[in-house]
């Protein structure tokens, strides 16, 4: 569930077409999650941090590879 939520704000940042906005989301999923570890009473797992940023980085790709099917397409 995690992997599917990062892929799909991956792939409403990459409808924004900004730079900032990219960067600042993966900016934020890594605060997020040091926040929560901070104030967490557990440990927590660096697993779930890479899940969400490989979710995230998935999520851009396939934005990308649509949009680049897409324009590949119109032009045939």
């Amino acid at each position: 569930m995690l992997f599917l939520t990062a892929a799909s704000i991956g792939i409403c940042v990459g409808m924004m077409r900004s730079a900032f906005s990219t960067a600042f989301i993966a900016v934020m999923i890594t605060a997020t999650f040091a926040l929560a570890t901070a104030v967490s009473p557990g440990p927590a797992s660096f697993f779930n941090l890479l899940i969400a940023v490989l979710g995230y980085n998935a999520g851009l790709i396939a934005f990308l590879a649509g949009l680049f099917a897409l324009d590949a397409r119109r032009e045939a």
